[in-house]
């Protein structure tokens, strides 16, 4: 007869097997994507520079117009962001669909300066060989960073500066809306974990290079008319 203290014996081994070789996985698909980011993910996909060659053409564009309307521009980003997962995925099996991108928003912080707040939303299924679909999640990651109009005190030019883009834990949320039943709840811990180092990696490396050098191709006009008037300018007109 097997005995009880047999049983679970085996499963704790099991188990001890399985958190093993999920660590190995995790591991190798950040190795992975974190080669495919130091190269750029345009090397995998050269849509993507296409994409992002478009939405500076499409801004600077925007910019030479007497008011500034984002709608176009929004939808390239969108479609920018959405290529860039679709190479995450064939690299990780994290797939992230559905992108939107509700709006870009400079809120003004000075005459010269803003806030720049890009509000990201998708959803997210992480898939393991042998077992497929484990978790669904919903995603919501907000891109924040500033921009500002200095003045070189020698030759006069102005010039745009961008900060530090953050990439915080605060900033990515990611809620389970279906699970794999029978799964055990290691196994779906590791999938939103999983789910979040490879958004925080892509956010670090890809996005946020990206609206860096987006916000720096533009002029010093063109960033003033983004930015507008600051917030207590326009309440006390």
């Amino acid at each position: 007869m097997f005995q009880l203290w047999k049983l679970v014996l085996l499963c704790g081994l099991l188990a001890g097997t399985s958190a093993s070789l999920l660590d190995n996985r995790g591991n190798d698909v950040l190795r992975k994507l974190r080669s495919a980011l130091e190269s750029g993910l345009a090397s995998v996909d050269s849509t993507i520079e296409i994409i992002f060659q478009n939405l500076k053409t499409e801004l600077q564009s925007r910019c030479s117009e007497e008011v500034v309307e984002n709608q176009e521009s929004e939808n390239l980003l969108e479609q920018l962001i959405s290529g860039i997962f679709q190479v995450v995925n064939r690299l990780t099996g994290v797939r992230i669909s559905n992108v939107q991108v509700p709006g870009i928003t400079f809120e003004a912080t000075s005459d010269n300066s803003a806030d720049v707040k890009i509000p990201i939303t998708a959803d997210v299924t992480v898939n393991l060989p042998l077992l497929g679909e484990i978790v669904s999640l919903n995603l919501t990651v907000d891109l924040q960073t500033n921009v500002s109009i200095e003045t070189d005190a020698e030759s006069g030019d102005s010039n745009v500066v961008v900060g530090e883009c953050t990439n915080n834990p605060e900033s990515i949320s990611l809620t389970v809306l279906h699970r794999r039943f029978g799964l055990f709840n290691d196994v779906v811990d590791f999938g939103i974990n999983l789910a979040r180092r490879v958004v925080s990696s892509v956010v670090q490396d890809e996005l946020c290079p990206r609206i860096r050098e987006l916000l720096e191709s533009l002029g010093a006009e063109c960033v003033k008319k983004l930015i507008g008037e600051p917030q207590d300018s326009q309440q006390g007109d």
